[in-house]
């Protein structure tokens, strides 16, 4: 569970971001809460007298007679709390030096954007550990560990999954479905009943299959994954582009 505050006077910018917030968990299968505060009153209360302790904190510069800086050196400095993430919000860029100090996750800029709150969403995942960048299974009483990213596909056989990885293969039993909800966070594409495909290693989407990067392995994609795979390839196109620039 990843707990969540978003301290705003504006009831529009705390509605914005728990609606992104259940869209991501969704997404990517995560159990996000998020406790919107329209004052910064409600807010200290929250933490002084109820003693709430959130993962992140989006936390607006200008909420109201004190100033989101002042909620964060408050954090920081009497509550000597490095744990919880701090992301400014403000309609204005120019407090960065005045921010440094209470070691902020992120800024964003209002008018807050969904590509924002994913990209800050994303790294606070990776850097607090919930992502783990490594996917285990089972075989016998032994646990397998493979990083993500040395994973190519994995297909089913008979009632076996088998794993295929750049170095070799390996045979588990499991459930494809419930694999790719553990990986949904890292875009594994669901292209067909018997496939899940890393798509790093897809070099060409076709109308109803995609060529990985070895060139001689083709897989299928479902007639009723096409609509859905050709979606989510528009998706992490975009991706990769806003990582780019």
């Amino acid at each position: 569970m990843i707990r969540i505050a978003v301290v705003d006077d504006d009831i529009k910018i705390c509605s914005h971001i728990e609606r992104y917030m259940t869209s991501f968990s969704k997404k990517y299968n995560q159990k996000i809460e998020v406790e919107p505060y329209t004052s910064s009153e409600g807010f200290f209360k929250s933490i002084q007298e109820n003693h709430e302790v959130y993962d992140l904190i989006f936390l607006d510069i200008e909420v109201d007679e004190k100033t989101g800086i002042d909620i964060a050196k408050y954090i920081r400095y009497v509550m000597q709390d490095e744990l919880q993430q701090i992301v400014y919000i403000s309609g204005k860029t120019d407090y960065s030096l005045s921010l440094h100090d209470t070691h902020p996750l992120d800024f964003i800029v209002k008018p807050i954007k969904d590509e924002q709150l994913e990209k800050v969403i994303i790294r606070y995942m990776k850097i607090s550990g919930h992502w783990t960048n490594v996917f285990s299974y089972q075989v016998g009483r032994d646990t397998v560990k493979i990083k993500i990213n040395e994973i190519r596909y994995f297909s089913v056989v008979n009632k076996d999954v088998v794993i295929h990885t750049i170095k070799d293969e390996d045979c588990f039993r499991g459930s494809i479905r419930e694999i790719e909800e553990s990986l949904r966070k890292y875009n594994f594409l669901y292209i067909h009943r018997s496939y899940l495909v890393n798509p790093m290693y897809i070099k060409i989407y076709e109308y109803d299959q995609v060529i990985l990067n070895d060139g001689k392995t083709k897989l299928p994609i479902g007639s009723s994954k096409r609509a859905e795979i050709c979606k989510k390839r528009i998706e992490l196109q975009r991706i990769k582009k806003e990582e780019e620039e």
